[in-house]
């Protein structure tokens, strides 16, 4: 931490407290239906409230949520503290006979299901740690059988990364262990390139460095607050590979249905037909969902969203449905209730692209279009359409610029200057530090947050060792976090703020996920060509081949033009060094994790050839700073 002395949060101001007092007004609080609804089949609350990774470090505890048991303070948004309250109902739950789900004990929920010799376990949570309590927790309570199979709906790690905690509870490691196509791929390559950046943004989306409390994050919209754990992976040994394709498990027939590229690259729906449940993963849940990620991930398809939404009421509308069960919230129960969910979901999705695309065909910009956008009464006032986790304003940016790209066709937008040189301008034009300073006050003391923010980054850029202008600014953030219904907003609010006043946190993650290990070497390579500094191999020209032992793989990375050309398969026939060596030792020496000559002396690695040239290339790959700056240049 680069300040100890923590400058603590404000209190709402009246801007603040009015503007969430207005929330009330808006909204149908006294309807109950969630509340009754996320009780529904307690069994038993949690057990292992706190939980310890091997180390003895605090990977996950429920308690930090425990605040949330009073009314809405002004400092948080009334709609967003009573989602907040909701995600926070914990415990193991019948669902119905046979069907059981644990809430509370990660940021997504596992579903058990009861088969004919053992229990069929969809989604493993997010980590070791948890995966292992939620199964303890059933097994407190049903009996002991063992897991007869596993099934992972889609390809993101809150969903499989406890998986080997679950197997431990298996009879055999054979197992099956279900997955929709393309999981592997999607599940090992989906943070390889951009792992750095999207990391330090998931601290601002996430905000696991904040304190939990009124002031500080309070969930993250679509589960409770979050922390941290181990993570694992293992192999799948069957793929849905049909659109919709029937199958039984120990003894229980599934029929599922794919639906790529949704919420997740590989995601897929079932429904299984004797306990009369519909599982929809992550493409439906209680609140709006992000089609643009916040903390950085590729937008995602709106239109095929709401369609494969659409595909399933088609599909599954004619069978017996008890209840629409989801991976990030409490079921709904009874066939209309159920598919009146999924047709409010599927048209709450299609409304911001059909109308986003409307708009631009109109000639209106991302940023009018977003400003202009509102749903209709009946999709904005339903609570399980709320933007607790994507919103609707960014959204609808998210959507343009998947068909547009961020240009906005004005000419003035080609060629801006970037965020530093503009802001020393910005502070010339406006006739210098103190006269902005000055008024962005008066607009502070008027509620103009959003403008506010908006000018004083430009001071901050321009001089980010102003204390006045950074403590303005996070000030700002704090009310506009303090307003924000969206827990990402919120959190990315405050953390800015946080980090304004304090500096960043550099405390690393408890968390590292070996995933790295795990990718196949055509993808390592790829991550090897990003982290090629251009500027320093400018001129150089640079063949090496390379043979990993343990998987039988050979591959040639050639670099010139400063670029590198990576050949999986093949090897060069005029390399200029050759090494054997074994993959982890190879991706280890490719990220930094040991020195070349740690592997040698360690003889994990054979060198051919010359050696300065390998020596020469390792130096010029970047190791990424986990702590960049976003707040201040």
């Amino acid at each position: 931490m680069e300040n100890t002395n923590i400058v603590e949060p404000l209190h709402a101001t009246l801007f603040t407290k009015n503007a969430n007092e207005e929330v009330y007004k808006s909204l149908d609080f006294d309807n109950l239906q969630d509340y009754e609804d996320a009780n529904r089949g307690l069994i038993a609350p949690l057990a292992a409230k706190v939980l310890k990774n091997k180390h003895g470090q605090i990977t996950w505890d429920i308690r930090k949520s425990e605040f949330l048991d009073s009314i809405a303070p002004d400092s948080v948004n009334p709609s967003l503290w009573r989602n907040s309250q909701l995600q926070a109902i914990s415990g193991l739950f019948k669902v119905v006979e046979g069907v059981y789900q644990v809430r509370g004990q990660s940021i997504a929920t596992t579903i058990i299901i009861e088969g004919e010799s053992g229990v069929i376990v969809c989604d493993t949570l997010m980590s070791i740690e948890s995966a292992k309590a939620a199964m303890e927790l059933y097994y407190k309570h049903r009996p002991q059988k063992p897991v007869s199979a596993i099934i992972i709906s889609q390809s993101h790690a809150d969903h499989f990364s406890g998986i080997q905690a679950v197997l431990e509870y298996a009879e055999s490691p054979n197992i099956p262990i279900i997955v929709p196509e393309h999981f592997t791929e999607e599940a090992l390559s989906e943070n390889v390139l951009l792992g750095p950046i999207m990391l330090r943004r998931a601290q601002y989306q996430f905000a696991p460095n904040l304190s939990a409390n009124s002031k500080g994050t309070v969930s993250i919209g679509i589960g409770p607050v979050t922390t941290s754990g181990t993570q694992s992976f293992e192999l799948p040994n069957i793929e849905i590979e049909k659109e919709i394709q029937a199958m039984m498990i120990d003894g229980i027939r599934f029929q599922f249905l794919l639906t790529p590229n949704t919420e997740a690259p590989a995601e897929m729906h079932f429904y299984v037909k004797d306990y009369k449940i519909l599982f929809v993963s992550e493409n439906v849940n209680r609140s709006m969902h992000q089609i643009y990620t916040v903390r950085g991930a590729k937008t995602r398809d709106a239109l095929l969203w709401a369609n494969s939404i659409d595909k399933t009421i088609d599909l599954f509308k004619n069978e017996e449905i008890e209840a629409l069960v989801m991976a990030h919230a409490w079921p709904v129960w009874e066939k209309d209730a159920s598919l009146k969910h999924l047709r409010m979901q599927r048209d709450l999705y299609k409304y911001m692209h059909d109308q986003t695309i409307r708009l631009a065909n109109h000639g209106y910009t991302m940023d009018e279009i977003a400003e202009m956008m509102k749903l209709p009464e009946a999709l904005n006032k339903y609570w399980g359409n709320r933007g607790y986790y994507g919103t609707l304003k960014h959204n609808v940016k998210g959507i343009y610029n998947y068909y547009l790209g961020y240009y906005s066709g004005h000419p003035s937008d080609l060629d801006p200057l970037p965020q530093v040189e503009a802001g020393k301008k910005y502070i010339q034009y406006m006739g210098g530090t103190h006269n902005i300073i000055r008024q962005a006050k008066a607009d502070y003391e008027n509620g103009e947050y959003r403008w506010v923010a908006q000018v004083m980054k430009h001071v901050v850029m321009a001089e980010p060792n102003n204390n006045e202008a950074k403590y303005l600014l996070a000030n700002t953030f704090e009310q506009l976090g303090y307003q924000s219904e969206s827990a990402n907003w919120r959190n990315i609010y405050l953390v800015g703020a946080f980090e304004l006043r304090n500096g960043i946190n550099h405390a690393p993650p408890t968390n590292k996920p070996g995933f790295i290990n795990k990718i196949p070497v055509e993808d390592f390579l790829k991550l090897l060509a990003i982290k090629l500094n251009a500027p320093k191999a400018e001129g150089k020209k640079i063949i090496i081949n390379v043979t990993i032992t343990n998987l039988n793989e050979q591959c040639s990375i050639y670099l010139g033009n400063s670029v590198l050309i990576n050949k999986t398969g093949e090897l060069s026939e005029q390399p200029d060094v050759t090494i054997i060596t074994d993959k982890l030792t190879f991706y280890s020496l490719g990220v930094g994790r040991i020195s070349l000559d740690q592997a040698i002396v360690e003889d994990k690695l054979k060198i051919s050839g010359d050696s300065t040239k390998l020596i020469e290339f390792l130096s010029l790959l970047d190791h990424f700073n986990p702590s960049i700056n976003i707040v201040t240049p």
